[in-house]
């Protein structure tokens, strides 16, 4: 708005004893593990491109052939829910399915693989003509994977052999662990948002800085147009945009008005009117061109340099669209007749910003 112008010890004694039967029981030799005996692949992992549940992902596996001297013509892959150790009886992970599994890519010390039809919904058997693994990383990727359809943890058993078919004794073996689990969604809002402020000035787009609502033209002299300036700043992420408008009586003292312009016109000294308009003009030297990053300008009865008016509700601006900063400069002219009664005249003038619907 601008204006113008205790038992503890037996207790303790049987804590003891039965930590000496415990003891005892751990220094009695035990039995030999079977699968003790099968070395260890090295530098085992597994990444999924997806690990959501139920998800089709592609999975990539790495590891190492420790053992160079022997030849491998096969590899078994089985994907279990129970644990990750290779003689184990197998739990077949819910909703898991490698039956459309595709071998997209291999690379490193063992090579030239190729799906073997034995392969089933948890187990992936990889074969080839037998020959010995070089040193080095190896990596193995399968596309087309459906993921286990419930959250928790999972594993894969890794298994080499000589024979083309994943039969016979392992030559290396281990087990590697994968996740699997709701996935995190991630959406935010743009909050929409309308931003307007009036004053006599404001400093770059910045509104905290319009504090000056007053605006005094002087002295009217029949001989010589008075003049001012103020300003409003508009801008909206809204789709449809914004309109401002001004609201407000002309010039007035008492019962005497300075008549309002009402159509386009240009200052005349001696004659009694009162316009606006939203340009640079030069006639009088007054205002300032809409600036700012945005593209709305001046409705186009106060777009027109040296023409001003003013008729009470018009639109100084509307723009249909999501628009940035725009900083208009409201041109104010008023000049008098000689006859124009004497008084103190003032007006106040309501800018109105609203979104458009």
């Amino acid at each position: 708005m601008q204006r113008l112008s205790k038992g503890w010890v037996a207790n303790g004694s049987l804590y003891i004893l039965s930590s000496l039967v415990y003891l005892a029981a751990l220094l009695i030799p035990a039995a030999p593990s079977a699968y003790a005996l099968v070395p260890y692949l090295g530098s085992r992992s597994v990444r999924l491109s997806d690990s959501t549940v139920s998800a089709q992902a592609t999975y990539v596996f790495g590891f190492s052939y420790l053992n160079t001297s022997t030849a491998v013509g096969s590899v078994k892959i089985e994907f279990c829910a129970n644990d990750p150790i290779p003689e184990d009886a197998c739990v077949v992970p819910n909703g898991f399915d490698a039956s459309a599994r595709v071998l997209a890519s291999q690379a490193g010390q063992a090579t030239g693989f190729v799906v073997d039809p034995s392969s089933n919904v948890n187990t992936i058997i990889m074969s080839r003509v037998p020959n010995n693994p070089t040193l080095g990383n190896s990596s193995y990727i399968f596309d087309n994977i459906t993921n286990p359809d419930t959250v928790g943890s999972y594993f894969a058993r890794l298994q080499t052999f000589s024979s083309i078919d994943a039969t016979g004794s392992p030559i290396e073996e281990g087990g590697t662990v994968f996740p699997i689990t709701n996935g995190l969604s991630v959406s935010t809002e743009v909050p929409p948002y309308l931003r307007f402020c009036a004053a006599v000035t404001i400093t770059n787009f910045d509104c905290s800085s319009a504090t000056s609502f007053f605006i005094d033209l002087g002295e009217f002299n029949s001989g010589q147009t008075s003049k001012a300036s103020s300003q409003f700043l508009a801008a909206t992420n809204a789709l449809s945009g914004y309109s401002v408008t001004i609201n407000g009586t002309t010039l007035t003292s008492g019962n005497n008005v300075i008549p309002p312009l009402a159509s386009p016109t240009s200052s005349s000294t001696g004659t009694s009117q009162f316009g606006i308009n939203l340009r640079s003009n030069s006639n009088p030297n007054v205002g300032n061109d809409v600036g700012g990053p945005g593209t709305a300008g001046p409705s186009g009865n106060y777009a027109n340099p040296n023409q001003f008016m003013y008729q009470p509700g018009d639109t100084l601006t509307t723009v249909p669209n999501s628009n940035d900063n725009r900083k208009f400069t409201v041109s104010y002219i008023a000049n008098i007749a000689a006859n124009q009664p004497p008084g103190f005249y003032a007006t106040t003038l309501t800018f109105i910003c609203l979104a458009n619907f």
